[in-house]
């Protein structure tokens, strides 16, 4: 004979498991909008049954069963899709940071408004062609020095801007670089603490939960390759290096100026993620000591910008036959009188010095405090204005700068141009590799995301299934009182 309370510990069993169930049911709705949450299930299975105490009976069954326990709390999730959502999402952060920082570069140059260095480089154009029409007017001399001043103005806010733009990369990459190694650390205590409960027979579904957000995060800001190891830990590496390994962590750092990034110093390729296409944008030194970048590539093209156009007028304003209106009066009573020869564009630390870079070119002063000394003349004849005749057509004159034969004009477009291009196209990228993201995610939500109208289903079963399992409890404690009264 089986146990008189067997009917008992079935609809005991029966309560407990339905009740769990209705819990876990409960844990998935609450947190249905949480971040980087994995749906569980309560798994139920038959509990071991008895065997029959008399087999060669064969009125009787060999087993009789013995009700429901739950057997473990499933996570449902798929580490194929986890690892190609940590794929797509390298290569949108990486996209992301390049066409935000290239679109925070091109704002530099304020190209959109009519304050650009374009409009300013048209407009000291257009001045020098009316002082060659005008040689004698010294209105015509206040516009020439106010425009050349507006030019190195904008040659000046577009060096500091990129200076302070390269500063502000430099801070971000240390906040990404800070970030990655706080996701690090945390990732190794979670190592220990999953392999823990693990090891005492537990599921620690919400610690994996919180593993797989930290490492959903920081695939966005480097290329990390995750390889679950034993007893539920994960190393994490980046092109091959080892960030996490078990329960430790390895300190990360980005330096522009020694190689990039590296990994308690070994030196790390980044092949996709935000902090790759930050570096690539602030300039670093690779392998080779060569300093590649589009900041460089800026400053450099800027600088010789400026040096372009200072070299170009100060040949022609203070060459052997360029003369001002003082020059033209004095020579008019002494032919011999010597000519004054300023430079028009001069460095701001050494006014008699022609500028070095973008930062430091400014009007001559004395042409700001004079504009009489503005040399629109190459003859001692009264009305000569092919000095500034010459000036203007440096515009338009091919030379050579930086090795390529172009104009002034069209060396400043061929920058803008690139940059505009490379914005353009990081964009288009980003967009592309975010909506890969978006669908990726959608796939791995429909596995591992909370469906309300599901969990209610599920409720409604698992309430249900309570209540029968009571009311059944409720029948067996009935016989039993009738079995036990009626013996009286």
């Amino acid at each position: 004979m089986y146990s008189t309370f067997h009917g008992l510990e079935i609809g005991k069993r029966a309560i407990l498991s339905q009740q769990t169930a209705l819990s876990t049911t409960g844990h998935n709705i609450a947190n249905a909008n949480t971040k980087g949450y994995t749906r569980q299930e309560a798994v139920l299975q038959a509990t071991r049954p008895l065997a029959s105490p008399n087999p060669n009976n064969g009125t009787l069954p060999m087993q009789m069963g013995t009700g429901v326990e739950v057997s473990e709390f499933r996570r449902i999730r798929e580490s194929y899709l986890d690892n190609q959502f940590q794929n797509e999402q390298q290569k949108a952060g990486y996209w992301e940071a390049k066409a935000n920082s290239l679109s925070q570069l091109e704002d530099v140059f304020n190209e959109l408004s009519d304050s650009g260095l374009s409009s300013s480089l048209n407009r000291f154009w257009q001045g020098l062609q009316e002082l060659s029409k005008q040689p004698e007017s010294i209105s015509a001399r206040v516009v020439v020095v106010a425009n050349g001043k507006e030019v190195a103005s904008n040659l000046n806010q577009i060096f500091s801007g990129i200076a302070d733009y390269e500063k502000s990369l430099t801070d971000q990459l240390q906040v990404k670089a800070n970030e990655v190694n706080a996701a690090a650390n945390e990732i190794a205590t979670l190592n220990q603490q999953i392999a823990q409960n693990i090891g005492a027979g537990k599921q620690p579904n919400d610690l994996l939960d919180r593993r797989d957000l930290l490492l959903d995060n920081l695939s966005k800001i480097a290329n990390i390759e995750v390889t679950p190891t034993v007893n539920g830990k994960v190393d994490v590496s980046i092109s091959g290096v080892k960030l996490v390994e078990g329960n430790s962590a390895n300190t990360f750092t980005v330096n522009p100026q020694d190689g990039g990034a590296k990994i308690a110093g070994n030196l790390v390729e980044l092949k996709g993620g935000e902090i790759k296409g930050l570096l690539e944008t602030l300039g670093y030194m690779d392998a080779t000591g060569t300093t590649v970048g589009r900041i460089p590539e800026l400053k450099t093209s800027i600088n010789l910008l400026a040096t372009t156009i200072a070299e170009s007028m100060n040949a022609i304003h203070a060459g052997d036959q360029a003369r001002n209106l003082d020059d033209v009066q004095a020579r008019s009573e002494d032919p011999t009188a010597p000519l004054e020869k300023l430079l028009f564009f001069v460095d701001k630390d050494d006014p008699t010095q022609p500028p070095k870079d973008a930062g430091n070119i400014i009007i001559n002063p004395a042409l700001v405090d004079y504009p009489a000394k503005v040399a629109a003349a190459s003859s001692d004849n009264i009305g000569d204005g092919s000095n500034a005749t010459l000036m203007s057509d440096v515009f338009f004159q091919k030379i050579d700068i930086g090795g390529t034969n172009t104009t002034i004009g069209d060396f400043y477009k061929k920058v803008i141009g690139q940059l505009g291009t490379d914005v353009l196209g990081a964009q288009l990228s980003g967009e592309n590799a975010t909506a890969m993201v978006q669908m990726v995610d959608n796939r791995r939500q429909s596995v591992s995301g909370v469906s309300i109208d599901e969990e209610m289903t599920n409720m409604i079963r698992y309430q249900q299934a309570y209540n029968a399992a009571a009311r059944y409890v409720s029948a067996v404690n009935d016989l039993l009182n009738t079995l036990i009264n009626g013996m009286k």
